[in-house]
């Protein structure tokens, strides 16, 4: 059965929010980057979608930064609300 988690959520001042949702971004990417340096050994078309999800995770944390910066010039709070969906799946993709 699905599972859904708070994950982040309230008000944070900008140094906050961008210490937050950086720290998550850049796991990400680290994430990513490594299992591509790990498929590129393997086998070069696998690579293809860590690469690809990379790209989105960098437009995502230029994204963040922009509205810090924002939030930051206008004295602005950043509302965050998130929450994660966890599923138990079989290996062959049937969910538990």
């Amino acid at each position: 059965m699905p599972e859904d988690l708070k994950f982040i959520k309230g008000r944070f001042s900008p140094a906050e929010a961008a210490e937050i949702l950086l720290s998550v971004l850049n796991n990400k990417i680290q994430f990513h980057a490594l299992k591509s340096l790990n498929l590129r050994i393997e086998d070069h078309d696998l690579n293809f979608n860590s690469e690809k999800r990379i790209k989105e995770l960098k437009e995502a944390k230029k994204t963040i930064e922009k509205m810090v910066l924002k939030a930051h010039n206008e004295d602005l709070y950043i509302e965050i609300n998130s929450s994660i969906k966890v599923n138990l799946i079989s290996r062959d993709g049937q969910q538990s």
